[in-house]
């Protein structure tokens, strides 16, 4: 956890409520609807005021850019970190494998390494880890609840196994 001070709110969508814990730095993490704080945090109002429209929009079908919301990365690895960021520059309705991404961030022989990183990825959605697939074109796994990533993938474009890779 943050060894700053964390405050959380929460973001209503159409497909439920994610809990959002932010500190001054930034986003801390993201909690998928049905999922709970670990540990008690106070109560604040997000003090990203489109945040809760831009989850809105999103869950609505619409590409959202996310870089204007600042992440806490702090507790990641340099190749986390350095995953993660190359993570988030995956346009919308596209994926790349999980080689790709690791090749991205400085580590070509680290795919599996790159999965690993990616289950920690506490900013989901605002950091797309779910446009992340096996090789094969095999959905692989996700952090999130069962049957999202192949839900994200599908308001994203629609997932018929052979999304476009980033190239």
């Amino acid at each position: 956890m943050s060894e700053r001070k964390l405050f959380f709110d929460t973001v209503d969508t159409p497909k439920g409520e994610f809990i959002i814990t932010f500190n001054e730095t930034g986003i801390y993490e993201v909690l998928f609807p049905g999922r709970t704080l670990a540990e008690i945090v106070d109560t604040a109002k997000l003090p990203w005021s489109n945040l809760e429209d831009d989850f809105k929009r999103y869950f609505s079908g619409e590409a959202v850019e996310w870089t204007e919301y600042p992440l806490d990365c702090s507790g990641y690895g340099r190749f986390t970190t350095a995953l993660l960021k190359e993570v988030s520059k995956i346009p919308w309705g596209q994926t790349c494998s999980y080689r790709e991404a690791a090749e991205l961030a400085g580590s070509p022989l680290a795919w599996r390494a790159a999965g690993q990183a990616l289950a920690a990825n506490r900013h989901p959605i605002i950091v797309p880890c779910h446009r992340v697939i096996g090789s094969n074109r095999k959905l692989g796994g996700f952090s999130g609840p069962a049957g999202w990533k192949e839900m994200l993938l599908e308001l994203e474009g629609g997932f018929n196994g052979a999304l476009s890779f980033r190239r």
